[in-house]
């Protein structure tokens, strides 16, 4: 990232915009974690996640990474009384899953409104679906809940949302890039990083691409499945492969 576009980004920064962005993009998420009841607090929970609601036209649905679930469904298979919680509802997703795939890395549940809206987050109303496909030099938002910011309150999760807006650096059929520039990036509360950040957690995580034709708005583009730290880099599959009915194209 060039100086100049630091420099502009810093500015949003101090006249609140990026808040702004930050908020609403948070609004449509949520952590989602499973805990053991017989482990002791500080140990119960077993891994984290973040998970994003979309209504697409013709249904809602919640979306996150595969791999995300995929732990879920292990742990809990070693641990049978696991509970699971997405915000602020207990919910055993897979009475709710309606596609999930290993390779497009993306999991849907159909959750009823009714527990969605238990959750805390609000669902993004989409105009039109699906979207375009991420491109590279397309202007995101995206956040998640990573598993370093979390504090556990016996069975309960406490999490920073933490977020970053760039441009996609790459693109391919199959996901997306970012290049995050962690020295310029900011936490919430406009603290900077520190050094290779453990963003675990924030896989599942919302990308939202933002549009400003006609008027300025947000677009759900993607979903974060993995982060290198050595590279700085955020891998994203495209929302595009998911059907208005949340079912994928595989």
């Amino acid at each position: 990232m060039e100086a100049w576009q630091i420099e502009g980004i810093d500015a949003l920064e101090r006249s609140g915009y990026l808040n702004v962005l930050r908020r609403l993009v948070m609004s449509h998420a949520s952590p989602i974690w499973w805990y053991d009841n017989s482990r002791s607090v500080g140990t119960s929970i077993l891994h984290s996640g973040t998970v994003s609601f979309v209504n697409a036209g013709a249904d809602v649905f919640a979306v996150s990474a595969h791999h995300v679930y995929e732990q879920y469904l292990r742990d809990k298979a070693a641990h049978p009384s696991l509970k699971c919680q997405f915000g602020g509802v207990t919910v055993e997703p897979e009475n709710y899953l309606i596609d999930s795939d290993k390779k497009l890395d993306l999991v849907t549940f159909g959750l009823p409104i009714v527990l969605a809206a238990a959750t805390g987050a609000t669902i993004h109303n989409s105009p039109s679906w699906p979207p375009a496909r991420l491109a590279q030099s397309d202007l995101v938002v995206l956040g998640g809940y990573p598993g370093n910011r979390r504090t556990e309150k016996t069975g309960f999760l406490d999490s920073d949302f933490v977020s970053f807006i760039g441009r996609i650096t790459q693109s391919s059929d199959d996901h997306a890039s970012v290049y995050l520039n962690i020295p310029a990036s900011h936490w919430p509360q406009g603290k900077h990083l520190e050094e290779s950040p453990e963003l675990g957690g924030m896989s599942g995580g919302p990308v939202f691409r933002l549009v400003a034709d006609p008027i300025e708005s947000l677009e759900f583009a993607g979903v974060m499945y993995e982060f290198h730290q050595t590279y700085e880099l955020v891998l994203c599959s495209h929302a595009s492969v998911i059907r208005s009915d949340g079912t994928l194209e595989k």
